[in-house]
């Protein structure tokens, strides 16, 4: 008797949420043990490219280079030979700029302390736009 109770309350709580009753899927006809897909990252620009040429050719040059390869990942990250970089998000990438990282024994400093947070966007919106177009 309990276990009817159980189940009774159950799949009135399921289908008040939205739920189907026992037929094994979800609203959108696929499994329920499908998790919801996750959004997209946002790799928007989000600051002025232009101004961020100028911070880039002033504190970024360097290390990653005029063409962006980072001297062949030698002495930065190679934007163009691993796009892969400039897929992750604004968060994770402004994170990585102003708190630095030491990624296979290569490490780029913390920028929070130099550039403020508009400059950081204005530099991330200036590799966005000059290398995430090229091949």
């Amino acid at each position: 008797m309990r276990t009817l109770l159980t189940l009774a309350l159950f799949s009135t709580l399921a289908l008040a949420c939205g739920g189907e009753e026992a037929s094994g899927g979800n609203a959108a006809g696929g499994s329920a043990t499908e998790a919801p897909e996750a959004p997209a990252a946002d790799i928007s620009l989000p600051g002025d490219a232009a101004a961020g040429e100028a911070i880039y050719t002033a504190n970024c040059l360097a290390c990653h280079g005029a063409d962006g390869t980072g001297n062949g990942g030698m002495t930065g990250g190679n934007f163009i030979g691993e796009p892969e970089r400039l897929q992750k998000g604004n968060d994770v990438l402004l994170g990585e700029i102003a708190n630095g990282i030491n990624r296979n024994g290569k490490v780029m400093p913390a920028w929070k302390d130099t550039l403020t947070e508009q400059e950081r966007k204005d530099a991330l919106s200036y590799i966005r736009h000059h290398f995430g177009h090229q091949g």
